[in-house]
Parts: C-alpha cells; structure tokens; sequence
C-alpha cells in the first residue's frame, strides 16, 4: 500500500515538473517560505515539544487566473524537552489553490486565497531506545487546509497564510511568479 501511494505521488511530482511545451500555457510560481506550529508538534506533544519550524518549498502552475495545481515539500526538525532531536518529517504533498478576490488591475495586486493538499511524509524517528518501537516510515499525514491566504505584489510577492497541517498554523514568504510564456517572446522576436 505504501508502495502504491510512493509511486502515485511521484507520478504526480513528475506532472507537475513536465517540460516547457505544457508549462507554457500558463504562469508558474515558485515560493519558499517558513511555518510554525505544524500539525506534527500539535498532535505529538510531549515528547516531541520543540519545533524547528517547518520551511517549505512550492511549485505552482495557474490553469486558469483563480486556479492552481503545484506540489510542496517541507521538512521538519522536533525535539523532546532535552533538546534531543526525536523526530523528522519530510512531506511531499500535490496541492491546489483557488482564488477568490484579485485586484489585478490595482497599483498594488492583492490576491486572497484558499488551499489544500494532501500527501505523504516521511517520519524518521530519532526516539529508538530499548522497549521503544521504530516508527519511522512512510504515513499518511502529509496534509494542509488554509481557508485564508493573501499574496502581495505582482511577479515577486510576499504571502501570509493560516490553515492546519504540515505547513504549520501560520505559514508566510516570498514568492516569485515567472511569465506566461518564453518562447512567446522569442517568437516575436524571430518574426
């Protein structure tokens, strides 16, 4: 089962990455920022308390100007009280973004949004000790809901968001939007 699900996020991870000929339809965005207080500390608790915070990587491809498809990677680091560090969490996760206000027009784009993905995570525990079991793995938590995100500026932007899940409670950035089409551009140029 795990396998299947391996495979099935990877082949997603491929169609999110094919080459320029599909990815010339629409804009593309790639945004890094930084979350905290993911689901993963909320839900261990003790003895995983401490959190490294969840820095997290995207890749979006607008379908159409209120519409995303993309895919996220995150990584994060908790530790005990002792500060030892007891659990990882790699996350992979396909996503999706809808907008639903967009002041294109305005001197100052401000675009309001909601999200969702749901992917896998791998866990590695660094809390083996005797009489304690390995539960490190691949698992099914790999999931984010933000009912409110807001991004500001046109092609380098800034973004907040507030959701549940890998990316964390509170989860903001930079983000840069590339354009539409290159080889647009190159063929004017040529004619």
């Amino acid at each position: 089962m795990q396998r299947k699900i391996s495979v099935l996020c990877l082949a997603l991870t491929l169609f999110c990455f094919l080459p320029k000929s599909h990815a010339q339809k629409g804009k593309s965005e790639i945004s890094l920022g930084y979350g905290y207080w993911s689901s993963y500390t909320l839900f261990n608790g003790v003895p995983f308390s401490n959190s490294s915070g969840s820095p997290v990587l995207n890749y979006r491809y607008y379908i159409s100007r209120d519409f995303t498809l993309g895919m996220g990677v995150s990584f994060e680091n908790i530790a005990g009280s002792d500060g030892r560090v007891n659990g990882s969490f790699v996350t992979i996760s396909p996503e999706f973004t809808v907008s639903y206000m967009d002041t294109r027009k305005a001197p100052i784009r401000v675009r309001l949004y909601g999200a969702g993905s749901m992917g896998v995570t791998l866990f590695s525990d660094g809390d083996v000790m005797p009489g304690n079991a390995d539960r490190s793995g691949l698992k099914l938590w790999g999931f984010q809901a933000t009912p409110f995100g807001i991004r500001i500026g046109r092609q380098i932007a800034g973004f907040a968001e507030v959701g549940f899940g890998y990316k964390g409670l509170i989860h903001g950035g930079l983000s840069v939007r590339f354009p539409r089409t290159l080889r647009a551009k190159e063929k004017a140029i040529e004619y």
